[in-house]
């Protein structure tokens, strides 16, 4: 049987989360910082809440196949750090700033599932802020139309958007 874990030792770009305190910025204390930022700057109340589907106008925790374009709000950041998955099929995610206007680089998923956790940290790691335009796009090898991962990270928005979507 082949070992769960062999692909992290192959690969720099994929780490289990066991692994990613050592191996990964924080994204969460720039979160913050960036909430502290905003709210000393505009006078906002400020928050710093985990990616849920409602944030990116989504009812469930499934990444839809194919593009996803969203324009953030402003006072708002976005920050991906990595992928919840549980499908086999879900090959990659490709990241895109602008409406596929600038490549950034793609996160190779294929064997997050595989592992113990169902889950890694991925680098290098995306940030968006207030008012910009971003696209991610998962890739399957299977014809479906939503596969069963999630994204792991940081929404930063103002107290009276908690619960609300980031994306225009």
């Amino acid at each position: 049987m082949e070992h769960p874990f062999l692909y992290e030792y192959l690969h720099p770009d994929f780490f289990p989360l066991a692994r990613a305190l050592s191996l990964s910025p924080d994204k969460y204390t720039e979160a913050k910082a960036e909430a502290e930022r905003i709210q000393k700057e505009k006078a906002i109340p400020m928050i710093v809440e985990g990616i849920k589907p409602v944030h990116l106008k989504m009812s469930e925790f499934k990444l839809p196949v194919g593009d996803t374009i969203g324009t953030l709000k402003s006072n708002t950041a976005f920050y991906p750090v990595g992928i919840f998955s549980t499908d086999a099929s879900f090959d990659a995610m490709k990241w895109y700033r602008g409406a596929k206007t600038e490549y950034l680089f793609d996160w190779f998923c294929k064997f997050v599932a595989s592992l113990l956790e169902k889950q890694a940290i991925m680098v290098p790691q995306p940030v968006f802020k207030g008012n910009e335009t971003f696209t991610f796009t998962v890739v399957c090898s299977e014809a479906k139309a939503k596969v069963d991962a999630w994204l792991l990270g940081y929404l930063v928005l103002p107290e009276t958007m908690a619960e609300q979507p980031v994306i225009l």
